[in-house]
């Protein structure tokens, strides 16, 4: 049963103008790097060396604690360089790109036949599951627990903040075959939440529990929706994703390509940059 949310108490900045719902392609970068203080709560261990050659998609390093969760390359070419801090801590990875991109083929994924197990490996080996969160503490989710919901924030509150009816439109098929997915982890409901009077393509989707919501920041922050809609009590655990993020892992099931391309927002316009994760 879906529950409509109405926040009062909040905060939005009142600044001139919004970003128009128009899109320019970014300059691609020569160099990408991977911030692992972006990453919290894992131990890297390294898969490749300095000097050596990488497709998009491919694994770079792998959690320590939990030795299936990969982390995969955003783009093809060259790992030019393992930036160390004290104890030889890994800081940051930088890929020189290749002019050519290649891509890793992780195979497509058969939802309606495979299994909670088979899920699970497949988004950990194709480095996607990541970008599934832990609520309490927003670490990336274990594999291992079982969370009581998911929930997916289609509503943004934030300032300067993109659109997210602009960013997903089009993309109904990937979002489905994300939410397909994330049905099968949880016992639960799959929360999606959008704004009260939005055209989200969210809204359509199968197998989801539908909120609207509306009012001032913090309003979007999928923290306020679930201290709304099921709160989180002593021993239990809930998972988010964004929704740019259900993007990526659709096009990985459908495709079996890791596409780490993303739509941001800067100043009056939106702007897509690719290859960010």
């Amino acid at each position: 049963m879906s529950k409509d949310i109405r926040i009062k108490k909040g905060l939005n900045i009142n600044l001139v103008g919004a970003a128009e719902h128009t899109t320019s392609k970014a300059v691609l970068s020569n160099v990408y790097a991977i911030n692992l203080n972006d990453f919290h709560g894992i131990t890297p261990k390294m898969l490749v060396k300095e000097g050596a050659e990488v497709k998009a998609g491919e694994a770079l390093f792998y959690n320590k604690n939990c030795e299936d969760m990969m982390f995969v390359s955003p783009v093809g070419g060259e790992l030019i360089e393992i930036n160390r801090g004290a104890r030889r801590r890994i800081l940051s990875l930088k890929i020189l790109a290749d002019k050519k991109q290649s891509d890793k083929d992780h195979g497509i994924l058969d939802v309606t036949k495979a299994s909670v197990q088979e899920i699970k490996g497949y988004l950990l080996k194709s480095g996607c599951w990541p970008f599934i969160k832990q609520r309490p503490y927003d670490i990336i989710a274990n594999p291992d627990t079982n969370p009581k919901a998911i929930f997916i924030s289609g509503y943004t509150s934030a300032p300067l903040a993109a659109d997210n009816d602009y960013v997903l439109q089009g993309k109904e098929k990937e979002l489905q075959a994300a939410i397909s997915v994330l049905g099968k982890l949880t016992q639960g409901a799959v929360h999606v939440s959008i704004g009260s009077t939005s055209k989200s393509p969210l809204a359509g989707l199968d197998g989801i529990e539908l909120h609207k919501v509306s009012g001032p920041h913090p309003a979007g922050l999928v923290g306020t929706q679930i201290n709304k809609i099921d709160p989180i009590n002593k021993g239990e655990l809930i998972w988010t994703v964004s929704p740019q993020d259900l993007l990526i892992i659709g096009e990985l099931i459908l495709t079996g390509k890791f596409n780490a391309e993303r739509i941001s927002c800067f100043g009056r316009f939106i702007c897509e940059v690719s290859k960010i994760l």
